[in-house]
Parts: C-alpha cells; sequence; structure tokens
C-alpha cells in the first residue's frame, strides 16, 4: 500500500551530501591506481592487493568506529576522516615503487575512508526524514556515484597530461574543501522512528540487521570485483578509456535514483531490493563474457541500474530496523559488510583472473551473490510499523 505524502529535506542534508561528494570526487580519482601498478610492472594480483588492503584497514577499526559513532558523535568522525584522506593523498606523491610504504599508505587511507564515509552516512540518515528515508539515502548516494563517472574521466586526462602525482595532488586539494565543509555542519537530531518501531522484537531486529549485512558481504564481492578488475580488463584488452565505462555505470545509478528513488518509501524495501540483487548478478554474468566498448557499455549500464537501487534502499531497512542508541553501530555494521565484501573480491580475486582468467573469476562472483540473494529472500522483511513519525527521547535513547 502507497504510502502517505512526505516531508521536505531540510539543508544540512544537502550539505552533507555537498561534503561526501567532494570526498568522494576526491577518493574516486584512485580507482585508477590498478593503472599505475600496471605501470609499475605489477599485475592482476598486485593490484587487487593493493586495494584489499585498503579495505581490510578500514574493516579493522570499523567496529571501534561504530561505537565511538553513538558515543561521542558523527560530525567529528567526518571532519577528522576527511582531513587524514586529503593528507593520504600528498603522500602518494612520494611514493615511487610497489612496497611497503604503499602498502602501509593503503592501509592509513582505509581507516580515513572509513571515519569520513561512515561518519557521513550516518549524518544523512539522521538528517533525513522518515517518510523518505530511502529516497534521501538514495538522493544522498548521487554524490557518490557522480564521482564514478567525474574522477576517472578527470583523472584519465589529468595523468595523461601531467602524471599521477598530479592527479594526487588534485584528490588533496578536493579532500582538503570536502573538510571544510564538514566542519560548517550543525549537529544533527536524533534518529526518527516509524510510529511502533521503537517495541519492534529485538532479536527478530538483530537478525534482520544481520541478514542484510550478510547479504551486503556478497554483493560487496560484485561491486569490489567491477570496481577493481572492469579497468584491468579493459586495459589488458585495449578495449577502450576506462572513464567511459565508469560513465555509463554513473548515469545509469543516477537516472534510476531519480526516477525511482521513491519507489521503497511507497511499496516496501523488499519490493526493490529483490530485483536489484537479481539484476546486479545479471550484470556480472554479462561481464564474464564482454570484451567490447559497446559491451562494457551495456554492462556498466545494467550494474549501475541495480547497484542504484540495492545500496540506498538496504542502508533504508537497515535503519528502519535500528534506534536511537545504535544506529551509529547498525550503521557501521551495514557499510562494514558491503566492504568486507569489496575488499575480499579485490584482495583474492586478482589471483583468480590472473591464473584462470576474467570470465571465471566473474562467474566465481556472479555465483557468491546468488548465495546473497538467497540468504535476503528466507530472512526478515520490512518492519510491520505504520509511517507516523514517532522522535525517541533522550531518554529513550
Amino acid at each position: 500500500m502507497p504510502r502517505r505524502p512526505a516531508t521536505s529535506l531540510p539543508m544540512p542534508f544537502f550539505l552533507v551530501a555537498l561534503a561526501n561528494f567532494l570526498f568522494f570526487l576526491s577518493f574516486a580519482f584512485f580507482f585508477l591506481l590498478p593503472l599505475w601498478i600496471l605501470e609499475q610492472g605489477g599485475g592482476e594480483e598486485v593490484a587487487g592487493r593493493v586495494s584489499g588492503v585498503f579495505g581490510f584497514a578500514g574493516l579493522a577499526v570499523l567496529p571501534l568506529v561504530g561505537y565511538l559513532l553513538d558515543r561521542f558523535g558523527r560530525r567529528r568522525f567526518m571532519i577528522s576522516g576527511t582531513l587524514l584522506a586529503a593528507g593520504c593523498s600528498l603522500a602518494y606523491m612520494r611514493v615511487d615503487e610497489i612496497g611497503p610504504a604503499l602498502y602501509g599508505l593503503r592501509m592509513v587511507h582505509g581507516v580515513a575512508f572509513t571515519l569520513a564515509f561512515t561518519g557521513a552516512q550516518t549524518l544523512a540518515v539522521l538528517y533525513a526524514p522518515v517518510e523518505r528515508r530511502a529516497q534521501a539515502i538514495g538522493w544522498f548516494g548521487i554524490s557518490t556515484i557522480l564521482t564514478h563517472a567525474i574522477s576517472p574521466a578527470i583523472g584519465e586526462e589529468i595523468v595523461a597530461r601531467w602524471g599521477f602525482d598530479a592527479m594526487f595532488a588534485t584528490s588533496a586539494v578536493l579532500g582538503l574543501v570536502a573538510f571544510a565543509l564538514a566542519c560548517a555542519l550543525p549537529q544533527p537530531p536524533p534518529l526518527r522512528t516509524a510510529a511502533g518501531s521503537a517495541e519492534l522484537d529485538r532479536g527478530l531486529a538483530r537478525r534482520a540487521v544481520g541478514t542484510a549485512s550478510l547479504a551486503m558481504v556478497c554483493y560487496g564481492f560484485g561491486f569490489g570485483a567491477t570496481q577493481t578488475f572492469a579497468p584491468v580488463l579493459m586495459e589488458r584488452f585495449d578495449i577502450g578509456r576506462v572513464g567511459v565505462f565508469f560513465v555509463a555505470w554513473s548515469c545509469a545509478a543516477v537516472t534510476v535514483r531519480i526516477v525511482l528513488g521513491g519507489a521503497a518509501d511507497r511499496y516496501g524495501r523488499r519490493a526493490v531490493i529483490v530485483p536489484a540483487m537479481a539484476t546486479m548478478s545479471l550484470a556480472l554474468v554479462l561481464l564474464a563474457w564482454m570484451r567490447t566498448l559497446p559491451g562494457m557499455v551495456l554492462v556498466g549500464t545494467v550494474f549501475g541500474m541495480a547497484q542504484g537501487l540495492l545500496y540506498p534502499t538496504m542502508n533504508a531497512l537497515v535503519a528502519d530496523w535500528s534506534s536511537a542508541h545504535n544506529i551509529g553501530r547498525t550503521q557501521s555494521l551495514f557499510s562494514g559488510s558491503y566492504s568486507l565484501g569489496i575488499a575480499s573480491s579485490s584482495f583474492f580475486f586478482g589471483t583468480v583472473a590472473e591464473r584462470y582468467g576474467f570470465t571465471a573469476m566473474f562467474l566465481a562472483t556472479f555465483v557468491i551473490t546468488l548465495v546473497g540473494l538467497a540468504t535476503f529472500v528466507l530472512g526478515p522483511g520490512d518492519p510491520d510499523a505504520e509511517p507516523a513519525p514517532a522522535l525517541l527521547s533522550p531518554d529513550e535513547a
């Protein structure tokens, strides 16, 4: 049954989205880092491991970050993360070989990313009105997805003209602007929740959040394989500019969020999540065999449509099952689960691609996503609460 009309989004929501956009504009330049590794003589295995340690380092601090988010607030984590990430971007200019310094810097960068993004994502959930939560999170995610199109395309041009050091410097400048905007954000309100959700069975809520997180681990494999190895595949087979693939991906994700971003708020989360999962799995099957530029554009479009709906809708579902006292932890668990899949795919599947080929690697990833789909379908559904908003008091929080 369609839900009632929603309220408007507050200005701080757009401010955090702008800060997040600049942060990810800085971060997404590093989608081209595998190309730097190939230039230094590394292969798919090394590229995957360099990408993987970034994710694993962020995951190592995520449980602590989730706890501290609820205890000390969210703004300071976004502020410190954006500043640290800008410093890391500058530090890459001092690295001239694949070795301990590169791996160490990637680990620090992974920690910075976790601080900044987890803080920003939690702030967006808190600023968003409950009646438009899925749509708002989807729109917030546009600030991330647009960078997937812009940064690799700009980064390729910068590298072609001035080299990788110029790209790293540009990333640092953008990170510092994101830091300045994060400092201007106001304190967020407490989590608003649908009427009756405070009385949800805690055991069922934990199971729902756990099921969603496990499913996102599996789909993180799909995202990680695509993000890390699609550029390498295109380089190996001389298919064309990597930026074209990311532009197709990003345009599709942005379009679907604008056109269908409110569907989950009107018709329920599972009605959107299950088709999105199936579509992302389909994209991985296509990617296993596509070796032409039009084919890669098609894959990028299909993948972007799926990912554009899956991540924000699942994020909204996790928020629906959360409460004011644990929103930082559940958001950290959610984003950490996705990051675990991304990091694991990047770290281990480079070896699979190098030894058995890209087709075998992407088909293995496809099977893992099917496990995630089955896990989610068999788990709890949407909370049965009505949408009328109720603000938890400080005592209840």
